[in-house]
C-alpha cells in the first residue's frame, strides 16, 4: 500500500495537521516521538517506553477492565442518593467546558475519519519494540539530591566525542570526559553531537546545544540576561500547581499558587516581544487565578486557549469527555510581552486569533508533547523535567526524561544503529569538538590547565616522537577502537583566569569565577587571622552565607563595611531599635532583619568575650591550640560542612549568648579565618596557608 502524501510529511515531522468539520477549528496530531528524536544523532526515543502509560488493547481485554464495576458497586453503597448540587465554581467550570466542547467534538471526530493515520499510529506505537522495566536500577530523586546538604558536591561527569575522518574510513573518535557541578550550575552543551552524562551509575543524554540550571526555586533568578537583547523569544511555564493527585501519587513536589507571582517571566522576555505558553489544569479557581492575578503580573496580554487533547493509539479519547474532575484535556494558555498595539500591527509576531486543539497520545505522567519553536529563537522553560536541542531548561529535576541506562535496562533512549532511523536527520560528522560551557563557578581548574595546554601543544611544530605517536594512534584507529588520548584533541583552551592562569587553584574555582572572588581565594580565604575586628567581619560574612553566596557577599562588602561602621565592636554594639528598624526598613542591608539584629547582639557578646579572656582571637584560636588545622583534602566533595569542633565552638558561642551561630557557619568562619585550612592539596595556596604560624597577626 502507497502511503500518501500526508503520512510521508507526518513521518519526516510528527506533525499531521487534520482538516475539521468546521472552519474555526485548528486540530493538529503530534507524535512526540518523532519530533524528539529530531533532538538527537546517535540516540533515538524507543516508542513503547516513551507510551508506558498508553492504553493498548491488552489493557482493554484484562482483568482491570472487570473490576473495574466491583469497586464502583462498593463505593456507590456507601455514597448517599441524594444528588449533589454544583458550587457556583463548578458551573462556572462546566460552562467553560460546554464552551469547548463542540471545538474538542471535531477535533476528535477529524482524527476519528483519518484511519490511515490511526492504522499507522497504532503500528507505530505497538511496534517490535522493548517495554520500559521500571525495575532496572533505581532512578535519581533529584528533588531529594538537591535538598541534601550534599548537593554542592555532586557532580555530573560527561563525555564528549569528536569524530575523525582517517583517508576514507570512518569511525575514529577521540573522547573527552569532563566534570562539572550538577547543582545551582548553568551547564550548556556546545558542538554539534549531543553529549552523554553519568551521575550516580545512571547515564543521561544532553542534545546538542541545550542548556540547563537544575536548582530551585531560589536560583530562578539567575536565568534573568545580563543585556535585556539577550531575553527570550518563547517561554514555556509547566508549573507544579497545587493538585490532590500528585500528592497522593508523590509524583513530584507542588508549589502555593502565590509563588508564582514572583517568577521573573518578564525579565526573561525579550524587550521586542515574547511569546508565553504556560500549562494549567482544568480547576475553575487556578483558571481564576491565572487571569487575574497571574498572567498580568507577568505582563501578558491578549490570552489565547489552546487545548491539549489525550487519546489512545486506535484515536478514542482516553476518558469520557464530559467527566468533571478527570478532563480528557489540558489547557494551555498563549499571550504576549512586551507587545503593545503598535507592534501586533507589524510582522513581527503572528498573533493568535482562536483556539486550537492539539492531540497526542500521552507518555508519562505529566510529561508534555514537545513544542516547536521558530527559527532563529531563544527559548526557555520553566520547571522543565527535559532538554531540548537551543532551549533553556530550569527546574530541579530538567533531566528527569534524558535518563538512559544499559542495554539490559531498556530505558527510553537507545543508541541509535549506524543504518539510521525515520525520523532523524543524517548529517556528516563534524570535526569540531563538543564542549560544555559552565556559566557558573565550581568547575574543575585541572581541566582547565589541561585544555590550556592542550591549546599551546597545538600550536607548536610537531616533533619527532609527536608524529610517532600519531602513526600509532592512527594504526588503532583503523581497527576501530575508541582512543581518549588528549593530545589530539583540538578543543580551545578556556579562557585563562588572570594572569597566574597556570596556578592550580581549588575546583571551585574556574575560569568563569569573578575576579574579586579569585582575589578573595587567593589573598584571604584560609589565611590565619587575629584581629579581632577582622574576625568580626569574617563571622558576619559567615552568616550571610545562609542567604547569599561568597560571590554575591563579596560585591556587596564595601556596603556592608560602611552599614556596620567598619565593624567597629564598640559602634555596632551601640545600634540603637531604631537603627535596626531604618535599615530593615530601607532594603539597603542584604541581610534579613534576625540576620541583622544577629550582627548587633554578636558584637556585644565579643566585647563580653573581651573583657575576660583579653581577646576575641584568644577565644576562637584556643579550640585549636592556637594551630591551624591543616586537612589536605584531594576532591571538593571530601570537604565537610561541619565537624565536631565546629559543633563544640557553636555550643560554646550560643551558651554565651552569641545568635546565627549554627555549626555550619562555624565552620564556613573557620575556614575564611584560617583556624581550618581547607585549600585543596592540589592549590598552590594550600601550602602557602599551612606556612602560617599561630603567632602571626
Amino acid at each position: 500500500m502507497e502511503v500518501c502524501d500526508e503520512l510521508r510529511s507526518f513521518e519526516a515531522t510528527g506533525v499531521y495537521r487534520l482538516n475539521g468539520t468546521c472552519t474555526s477549528a485548528g486540530a493538529t496530531y503530534l507524535d512526540p516521538v518523532r519530533l524528539l528524536n529530531a533532538s538527537y544523532q546517535r540516540f533515538r526515543i524507543v516508542p513503547s517506553a516513551y507510551y508506558s502509560r498508553s492504553f493498548g488493547p491488552q489493557h482493554q481485554e484484562g482483568e482491570p477492565e472487570i473490576e473495574r464495576p466491583e469497586k464502583r458497586r462498593k463505593r456507590k453503597r456507601n455514597q448517599k442518593p441524594k444528588p449533589r448540587e454544583l458550587n457556583p465554581m463548578e458551573r462556572i467550570a462546566e460552562a467553560r467546558h460546554q464552551e469547548a466542547k463542540p471545538l474538542l467534538l471535531n477535533a476528535h471526530e477529524s482524527l476519528v475519519k483519518a484511519k490511515h493515520l490511526l492504522e499507522y499510529i497504532s503500528k507505530t506505537i505497538k511496534g517490535n519494540e522493548h517495554t520500559l522495566d521500571a525495575g532496572s536500577g533505581s532512578e535519581n530523586n533529584f528533588v531529594e539530591l538537591g535538598t541534601s546538604w550534599r548537593a554542592p558536591f555532586y557532580e555530573i561527569t560527561i563525555c564528549f566525542r569528536n569524530p575523525h575522518v582517517l583517508g576514507n574510513e570512518e569511525g575514529f573518535f577521540h573522547a573527552q570526559k569532563t566534570s562539572f557541578p550538577l547543582f545551582n550550575s548553568l551547564i550548556s552543551v556546545e558542538g554539534t553531537d549531543e553529549a552523554e552524562g553519568e551521575f550516580r551509575n545512571r547515564r543521561y543524554i544532553l542534545p546538542r546545544g541545550s542548556c540547563f540550571l537544575m536548582a530551585d526555586f531560589k536560583r530562578v533568578r539567575d536565568l534573568i540576561p545580563c543585556s535585556p537583547n539577550q531575553g527570550y523569544n518563547l517561554i514555556v511555564v509547566d508549573p507544579p500547581w497545587e493538585n490532590g493527585c500528585v500528592r497522593q501519587k508523590e509524583v513530584y513536589p507542588t508549589l502555593p499558587n502565590k509563588n508564582f507571582l514572583y517568577l521573573p517571566v518578564q525579565q526573561l522576555a525579550h524587550p521586542t516581544g515574547a511569546l508565553l505558553v504556560l500549562w494549567i489544569t482544568n480547576r475553575e479557581k487556578l483558571r481564576a487565578f491565572v487571569e487575574k492575578k497571574l498572567l498580568p503580573s507577568w505582563g501578558v496580554e491578549d490570552s489565547t486557549v489552546f487545548y491539549w487533547l489525550k487519546v489512545k493509539p486506535d484515536g478514542s479519547l482516553i476518558g469520557d469527555l464530559d467527566l468533571f474532575h478527570h478532563r480528557p484535556y489540558e489547557c494551555l494558555l498563549l499571550g504576549y510581552i512586551n507587545v503593545n498595539a503598535n507592534a501586533k500591527k507589524g510582522s513581527n509576531f503572528k498573533l493568535l486569533e482562536r483556539s486550537q486543539v492539539i492531540m497526542s497520545v500521552p507518555g508519562a505522567h505529566s510529561r508534555k508533547p514537545p513544542l516547536e519553536s521558530p527559527k532563529p529563537s531563544r527559548c526557555i522553560e520553566l520547571f522543565a523535567r527535559e532538554l531540548f536541542p537551543r532551549w533553556t531548561s530550569w527546574g530541579n529535576e530538567p533531566l528527569h526524561f534524558q535518563d538512559t541506562i544499559t542495554p539490559r535496562g531498556s530505558r527510553i533512549l537507545t543508541l541509535q544503529l549506524q543504518t539510521g532511523m525515520p525520523g532523524v536527520r543524517s548529517e556528516s560528522p563534524s570535526p569540531e569538538v563538543s564542549r560544555v560551557r559552565m556559566a557558573l563557578p565550581t568547575a574543575s581548574a585541572k581541566i582547565a590547565s589541561a585544555r590550556a595546554k592542550v591549546g599551546e601543544r597545538a600550536k607548536t611544530p610537531a616533533n619527532s616522537k609527536a608524529k610517532g605517536r600519531s602513526d600509532a594512534q592512527e594504526k588503532r584507529g583503523r581497527n576501530g577502537r575508541l582512543v581518549p588520548s588528549l593530545g589530539c584533541m583540538s578543543s580551545p583552551p578556556l579562557v585563562p583566569i588572570g594572569p597566574d592562569s597556570e596556578k592550580r587553584r581549588c575546583s571551585w574555582i574556574t575560569a568563569n569565577s569573578e575576579p574579586h572572588y579569585v582575589a578573595f581565594h587567593d589573598g584571604e580565604w584560609g589565611v590565619p587571622v587575629h584581629d579581632d575586628r577582622m574576625l568580626f567581619e569574617l563571622l558576619t560574612l559567615s552568616q550571610a552565607l545562609g542567604e547569599l553566596t561568597w560571590p554575591s557577599i563579596l560585591s556587596k562588602r564595601e556596603e556592608l563595611r560602611e552599614i556596620f561602621c567598619g565593624f567597629n565592636l564598640v559602634l555596632v554594639s551601640e545600634f540603637s531599635e531604631n537603627k535596626i528598624n531604618l535599615l530593615r526598613s530601607n532594603g539597603i542591608v542584604p541581610l534579613s532583619e534576625q540576620k541583622i539584629r544577629a550582627v548587633v547582639t554578636n558584637a556585644k557578646q565579643i566585647q563580653k568575650v573581651v573583657e575576660e579572656l583579653g581577646s576575641f582571637s584568644n577565644y576562637c584560636w584556643s579550640f585549636v591550640n592556637h594551630r591551624p588545622i591543616a586537612n589536605g583534602f584531594r576532591y571538593a566533595r571530601q570537604v565537610p560542612t561541619k565537624t565536631p569542633k565546629a559543633e563544640a565552638i557553636s555550643k560554646d558561642l550560643m551558651r554565651r549568648g552569641f545568635q546565627c551561630v549554627g555549626p555550619t557557619t562555624i565552620y564556613s568562619f573557620m575556614q575564611v579565618a584560617g583556624i581550618v585550612n581547607d585549600h585543596l592539596s592540589c592549590c598552590f595556596r594550600f601550602q602557602a596557608c599551612s606556612q602560617h604560624k599561630a603567632s602571626e597577626k
